[in-house]
């Protein structure tokens, strides 16, 4: 009797177990599957985009904002919270290649949300439709159309941006719901992005202080430079890892590489920063007046002449001792995110002020440096 018991219990805990994995297995299909498009702006009772489970809402950040609209569309497509960034819409598509969060590619797919950079802050964009070649996208802009559609072509990535942006790519929240593989563009953690939508050419910086530069094509490389906002570069060379495409350039003297994702493409001509050279031609007009200077000194017979010059400069001398002790310590505190490649920078009038700074959570590294050398 007991070996008969053992038999059932053991035939009841199976058949429990094979339910909860058919029922779990189903659930999570449903999800994917079950994708409903979004035409129309969302109620202001849509606890997704108007309560405190968004983000960018309960922060003060909430619609009309492109952030605070493909949060809260995710977490309406996925039904929980995504795990996406709480930051500028530029930073997402870096935030989730660093994380691994979700597959990612260069190809539409519903419910992938769309990423762009452009000025300081990007935008994102969701995915609703595949229809034949046009892809239908669901906007919300800061400071501007609370909902808003816009429409691409699925040859043409990111054409459902303005043209000026710098597309990204797509990241598929679905794909790690479904358990499916990515397809037509999607990658993986070990293959290194596509290089097709990035030329060599002039680029600008685009973060809120400072970008890093890296003696390699990788994050695993080390900091040789941090480049301030709006900085024009030229980039001479582009590789690509799994994180980012970086662009090879230099920056006052230090060669190194950056991560073009936090630029803006500006223009492809490389030639521009040799038009500086043209004033050259004005040093060779700058001689004509030397001849003058030779002129007065003709005069220069009496002592007296040659001895004033010389107790100015000794008087100018005195001052000059004393400048250089106003600007001998130039202290700044650097924060660098570890999931990000921008570093914010602080400058501080002494080694003793005190900074109050606002950072999401994460991981950072936090420094500082006195007169450019790291304490």
């Amino acid at each position: 009797m007991k070996k008969t018991n053992v038999k059932r219990i053991s035939a009841i805990i199976l058949t429990v177990a094979l339910l909860f994995t058919t029922v779990f297995s189903t659930t999570i299909l449903v999800s994917a599957a079950s994708f409903s498009p979004r035409y129309e702006a969302p109620s202001y009772d849509n606890q997704y985009y108007y309560s405190s489970k968004n983000i960018f809402y309960s922060a003060g950040y909430g619609m009309p904002n492109c952030t605070a609209y493909a949060f809260g569309r995710a977490y309406e497509i996925l039904g929980y919270e995504p795990n996406l960034s709480h930051g500028n819409a530029q930073d997402w598509y870096g935030y989730n290649l660093n994380g691994g969060y979700y597959n990612y590619g260069s190809t539409p797919k519903v419910g992938a949300i769309a990423c762009w950079s452009h000025d300081s802050s990007g935008h994102v964009a969701v995915v609703e439709s595949i229809d034949g070649n046009t892809v239908t996208y669901s906007n919300s802009a800061w400071s501007g159309s609370n909902f808003y559609l816009t429409y691409g072509n699925v040859s043409d990535p990111g054409s459902g941006g303005n043209s000026w942006w710098n597309f990204q790519g797509y990241i598929y929240i679905l794909d790690s719901d479904s358990g499916s593989e990515p397809s037509n563009g999607g990658n993986t953690s070990a293959e290194p992005l596509p290089t097709d939508n990035y030329s060599l050419g002039t680029y600008r910086v685009n973060v809120s202080s400072t970008l890093n530069m890296r003696s390699g094509a990788g994050t695993s490389y080390n900091t040789v430079a941090s480049v301030p906002n709006e900085t024009e570069l030229v980039v001479t060379d582009i590789s690509s890892d799994s994180s980012y495409v970086w662009g090879y350039a230099n920056y006052n003297g230090t060669e190194g590489w950056i991560a073009l994702s936090y630029c803006d493409y500006v223009s492809s001509s490389a030639e521009e920063p040799t038009e500086k050279t043209e004033p050259v031609e004005d040093t060779t007009e700058a001689t004509e007046p030397a001849e003058e200077t030779t002129e007065v000194t003709k005069p220069d017979d009496s002592d007296e002449i040659q001895d004033d010059p010389e107790e100015k400069t000794t008087e100018v001398t005195e001052p000059e001792t004393t400048e250089p002790t106003t600007e001998a310590h130039d202290y700044v505190l650097y924060i660098a995110n570890e999931n990000s490649e921008e570093t914010i920078a602080y400058p501080l009038s002494d080694l003793y002020q005190t900074a109050s700074v606002t950072l999401d959570a994460g991981n950072y590294l936090i420094y500082m440096s006195e007169d450019g050398n790291t304490i």
